[in-house]
Order: C-alpha cells, then structure tokens, then sequence
C-alpha cells in the first residue's frame, strides 16, 4: 500500500510483537476475551522517531 504525506510517498512498517497468551480475562463492550501479553515489551524499533526525516530518542 503506498501512502502520501504533503505530497511524499512512504511505505508503513508494520510492527510485528511477539505475544503469549495469558490468564487474564478482559471485557470489550461487553465480550469477554483473553489478554496477551509481548514476549519482549520493549523493543527499540517500536520506539524509534523521527521528525523531518531525523531519527532521535533511545
């Protein structure tokens, strides 16, 4: 899928997070459904930024 920003091009980077399944039962408008949870929560590519077309944080 190509997407447009003020006229620039890009590709999403979709963020795969390895999850597994807990005991954990949550209600979302009235469903029940079971919580997972991220093998490893903090991955540094989920929280690279940028801003105008610089790339700062960790």
């Amino acid at each position: 899928m190509e997407l447009r920003y003020r006229g620039i091009s890009y590709q999403p980077q979709e963020a795969f997070v390895e999850t597994i399944p807990s005991d954990i039962i949550a209600k979302f408008l009235g469903k029940p459904y079971l919580v997972r949870r991220p093998i490893n929560p903090s991955s540094p590519q989920l929280y690279s930024r940028k801003y105008r077309g610089i790339a700062y944080g960790n």
